[in-house]
């Protein structure tokens, strides 16, 4: 591969030979392939095998290096030099394909950007970096560490936590190659989390330590491998660097990545990048990996128009088990297609692509935007259900029935529901809650929470307010208690269990030993659509900007309580902020009185509010269950 000294070189090579503008990335195989000249990126050639072929009996015959041995072809690299004595020697080219082996360096910067075909980065005005390191991923591979709280509300609209409280073992067994510029190897996001050494590859240094380098695209494959660990943090890494550090590669690389991949037991196989080129060496080793039931996730690319890069292309036509190759694009916070995503026919699949903080080299995080990085929170959702279903080969076609519709009626993606596919396998186990209500025939408003509780992966059981015990707690992961019930009817009878309790009746909050008893220690403000967020950090912030959030979509009334110093106050009444309108206490933290047996939350809708509440106020509905449930 060629290194930045070469940038001259390659540029005017693409200028005098057309056809070599081929690939905007690459990737690596089982063979360790040779260095080319310089400025000769060769060609490759596709031959049928017969039962008598060997590697190197084509590599004598046709003068080149076999870089993959597929079920019935094998692909080889050529020298130009042999590439044409090859084709002036009267060996039968019959059933093969020769075709160049392009290389591609990032365009110029433009518009502030500096754009890579395959996974646009737009870094404009540097890396929005902090030091410090990521204190949640301090403890090692013991504990599961805690989404940033910078990528909270993107993860709300794709569900990853809500799919984590979910989760048994968050991608333990799952091998997700990652074939990128390399990642920082020494990051303490990666410790514990990388397959063994003797696995990794370096298809540009030609060596075992696939390390970034300096280059435009510096930081490139660590925050998309960072990503896939946010997703599912006990997933292995098995790094392989195809691209050097400005984001150049050939696409003998991208072949003999994947070809080291599967040799190497990948489950999954992340693709941020592509070529403009319909490469038929190229669409024959994606076709071998996914007739192996292996999973490869390619972003479709940031031109803005309708035309994927490939292998994204091929996902819905043209690839053999197409549900094991997904194409991935980008959208805003907002759900609207990211424009520079492409988003042509055979774009699948989008989440959140822009300013996405993720790990970037020498201890260092950075905000990072493109398809290149919403592709990698696919690959991990992928990586969760696969570890936690038997039914592997199905996981493609449940992230097809559960993604969210967000297309339009000529052209169909989905936002990836990360939660939606983890309950679409029959074998994951949903969480137990159990909803005390009014009456058991349940109002609009508690047959909302019922409905949003089943929607996030909860079996729920209805119980009226009166009949209710503390016994109906034990073996529940969560309890709610509706606004609809009569405090008197539900008292103290849940305030010492050892089960997370979510509380929406004000009149409670003191009988959970949350607030004090005194009318100015808690009650309900009327006629309010909106909150004061006072904290974005916190979980149960939905990651929410601060200030006034509109969480009603007419007024209603608002449950607020004065709370105790061991609790953390999430949000407010707009006209007083000592009125927590939604708060919690973690297990052991100091209440009112005594200390939470486990979490409890006090949440601000009455009964009837829920039927009314913003994409806001459900956010915070559903941020207040998981992290009653999960802590994150």
């Amino acid at each position: 591969m060629h290194e930045k000294r070469h940038s001259i070189h390659i540029w005017l090579y693409r200028a005098l030979v057309p056809a070599l503008l081929a690939l905007l990335a690459a990737c690596g195989g089982p063979n360790r392939p040779t260095a080319m000249p310089p400025s000769d990126n060769g060609y490759l050639l596709t031959v049928p095998i017969t039962a008598s072929d060997t590697p190197e009996r084509l590599a004598q015959r046709y003068g080149g290096e076999v870089i993959a041995w597929l079920e019935a072809q094998a692909i080889l690299k050529l020298s130009s030099q042999a590439a044409a004595a090859l084709q002036g020697s009267g060996v039968s080219l019959q059933n093969t394909t020769l075709q160049p082996n392009a290389t591609v360096r990032t365009p110029a910067t433009a518009l502030g950007f500096n754009s890579w075909a395959g996974g646009f980065n737009s870094w404009a005005g540097g890396f929005n970096s902090w030091a410090g390191g990521w204190n949640s991923w301090a403890g090692g591979t013991s504990t599961i560490p805690a989404l940033p709280s910078e990528n909270r509300f993107q993860f709300m609209l794709t569900k990853v936590p809500q799919a984590q409280a979910l989760s048994r073992n968050f991608g333990q067994g799952i091998k997700v190659a990652v074939l990128d510029t390399g990642i920082d190897l020494a990051h303490p996001q990666f410790v514990g989390r990388l397959a063994p050494n003797n696995q990794h590859y370096d298809f540009v240094g030609l060596d075992a330590i696939p390390q970034e380098v300096a280059g435009a695209m510096y930081g490139h494959g660590t925050g998309v491998a960072s990503l896939i660990l946010q997703v599912a943090p006990r997933a292995t890494i098995l790094p392989i660097r195809v691209l050097n550090g400005d984001g150049a590669g050939t696409v003998a690389d991208v072949i003999s990545g994947i070809q080291h991949a599967m040799s190497m037991g990948a489950q999954v196989i992340n693709l941020s990048l592509g070529t403009t080129v319909n490469d038929t060496a190229l669409q024959l080793t994606i076709n071998s990996a996914t007739n192996q039931g292996i999973y490869i996730v390619a972003s479709a690319g940031n031109t803005g128009d309708s035309n994927l890069t490939y292998p994204a292309a091929w996902a819905s036509n043209g690839v053999n088990n197409h549900r094991f190759l997904v194409s991935v694009g980008s959208v805003s916070s907002a759900l609207a297609l990211s424009l520079f995503s492409c988003s042509g026919p055979s774009l699948e699949f989008v989440a959140p692509g822009m300013l996405i903080a993720g790990a970037y080299p020498d201890n260092r995080f950075a905000y990072y935007t493109g398809t290149s990085f919403a592709t990698p929170q696919v690959t991990g959702a992928i990586a969760l259900a696969l570890a936690e279903t038997v039914n592997k080969s199905s996981v493609g076609t449940y992230l097809e029935q559960s993604a969210v519709n967000l297309g339009t009626s000529n052209v169909q993606w989905g936002l990836v529901n990360t939660v939606g596919l983890l309950q679409k396998a029959p074998d994951v186990q949903r969480k137990q809650a159990i909803l005390v209500v009014g009456n058991t025939n349940l109002s609009a408003g508690d047959a909302a929470i019922r409905t949003r509780l089943e929607s996030i992966g909860y079996t729920v059981t209805v119980r009226d307010h009166k009949a209710s015990t503390a016994s109906d707690a034990t073996g529940r992961d969560v309890v709610l208690i509706s606004g609809s019930v009569t405090p008197g009817d539900v008292s103290t009878k849940f305030n010492n269990v050892a089960v997370p309790a979510v509380v929406m009746h004000w009149d409670l909050f003191d009988e959970m030993r949350m607030t004090g008893s005194k009318s100015g220690d808690r009650n309900t403000q009327t006629g309010q659509t909106q909150v004061t967020l006072l904290n974005n950090t916190h979980p149960l912030a939905a990651g929410l900007p601060l200030f006034n959030s509109t969480i009603y979509s007419s007024s209603d009334a608002l449950n607020w309580g004065k709370v105790a110093s061991g609790a953390v106050s999430v949000a407010s009444l707009t006209s007083d902020t000592t009125r927590s309108t939604l708060f919690g206490y973690d297990i052991g933290a100091a209440m009112q009185s005594g200390t939470a047996p486990a979490r409890r939350v006090g949440f601000f809708p009455s009964s009837t509010g829920t039927t009314r509440l913003t994409n806001m106020g459900l956010h915070l509905l559903e941020a207040a269950i998981t992290w009653a449930v999960s802590g994150n």
